[in-house]
């Protein structure tokens, strides 16, 4: 990999309602996040749920799964549990990023999914799981730029 590009500090990369997120932060939060999968210990090519509705996380954890080499996995929110496990074992998922509102789902099925080694739960860090990351604590967590181990 190497090289980059210098990203200018305040030039919005998304913008969902009033919230604006600069480029600079979008490859922050990317870049911490990437660090947070592989610190878990995902190999190459791991895939990655996202159990997601479309908002900045969204694609702030595309982009750290494409920086970490590895696969995402698009998740429909409207699954029932038996499709959703059916669909991350199939896939053989080692890492879910789901939304707040989905954590009661995911404590239902995480007993049926032992190959996943990584929850990271998008929104407020109040009634976070222990089990899982807040994905904001993860997000903030390394603005160095990821680069797999594996090149």
């Amino acid at each position: 990999m190497g090289g980059g590009c210098e990203l200018p500090p305040g030039i919005p990369a998304l913008i969902h309602g009033e919230r604006v997120v600069s480029w600079r932060t979008f490859d922050e939060h990317a870049n911490g996040v990437a660090a947070e999968l592989l610190g878990a210990g995902l190999p190459r090519q791991a895939k990655v749920a996202q159990y997601l509705r479309n908002r900045p996380e969204y694609l702030e954890s595309l982009c750290a799964v494409f920086k970490a080499s590895l696969v995402p996995v698009n998740t429909n929110y409207r699954y029932s549990d038996n499709e959703l496990v059916y669909l991350w074992r199939d896939c053989e998922a080692e890492a879910v990023i789901f939304e707040a509102e989905f954590t009661h789902t995911v404590e239902r099925l995480r007993g049926r999914l032992p190959n996943v080694r990584a929850w990271l739960r998008v929104g407020p860090e109040s009634h976070c799981p222990e089990w899982a990351v807040p994905y904001s604590q993860a997000a903030s967590s390394n603005a160095v730029r990821v680069e797999a181990p594996w090149g």
